[in-house]
């Protein structure tokens, strides 16, 4: 696909999605190609390389509320863009890791794994709670990664064109909206009641110090 294709193209999506400031969208498109025409770069190599047409339209299609999700507006320059974006795949990465590592928990004390001796040992009744606890801590990270890997795909297809990003809407798949809502609302009650089944089995509210945890 050449740029006029591209950008022909790129039009007659937005406007039958009816998206608003089309002009200045295939403005900022017009430019992408043309700077890296000017390179040396074949117009068929950056239109594959700016990626599928619809899957772009879709960071800018004006949804339905309950599928587009608002998070603050912010515009930055192109002189921190790219240090944001570094900054924000690495706590990605650590949200990630954050809901396997609530995920191995749970597995470690349903499953008894004698190999890991440094986890504190939790009578049964509460130990049941503290493996919900996990799963739903699992769950709520591992929505959360979505959720802001949506952010971060967004903010990435608008630097490789702007090299400027704009932190707002986004489209976020239903199904993930409603595993991020379910788990945050049964990791709020599990926690409270995990403490309180905790200092009941205890008989004390500094429960780790009578099951030995830092001993």
């Amino acid at each position: 696909m050449n740029k006029l294709e591209f950008l022909s193209t790129m039009e007659k999506e937005l406007k039958k999605r009816n998206v608003t400031d089309i002009e200045d969208i295939i403005e900022d498109y017009r430019e992408y190609f043309d700077q890296h025409i000017a390179l040396g770069q074949k117009e068929e190599d950056i239109a594959s390389f700016i990626g599928d047409i619809k899957s772009i339209i879709e960071d800018y299609v004006i949804v339905d509320q309950r599928n587009h999700k608002k998070w603050f507006e912010l515009v930055t320059v192109s002189v921190i863009a790219l240090p944001l974006l570094i900054m924000s795949y690495g706590f990605l990465i650590v949200t990630a890791a954050s809901a396997l590592a609530f995920w191995a928990i749970a597995i470690y004390y349903i499953f008894n794994v004698s190999s890991f001796s440094f986890m504190p040992v939790i009578p049964l009744i509460p130990k049941i709670f503290y493996i919900l606890s996990s799963l739903s801590a699992s769950a709520l990270m591992f929505s959360f990664s979505i959720r802001y890997y949506g952010m971060l795909n967004s903010m990435t297809k608008q630097y490789i064109v702007k090299q400027t990003i704009r932190i707002g809407d986004f489209v976020i798949p239903k199904i993930y909206q409603n595993i991020f809502k379910i788990s945050l609302i049964s990791f709020m009650i599990l926690f409270v009641v995990t403490f309180i089944v905790s200092v009941i089995s205890a008989g004390t509210i500094q429960y780790w110090h009578e099951w030995q945890w830092f001993s």
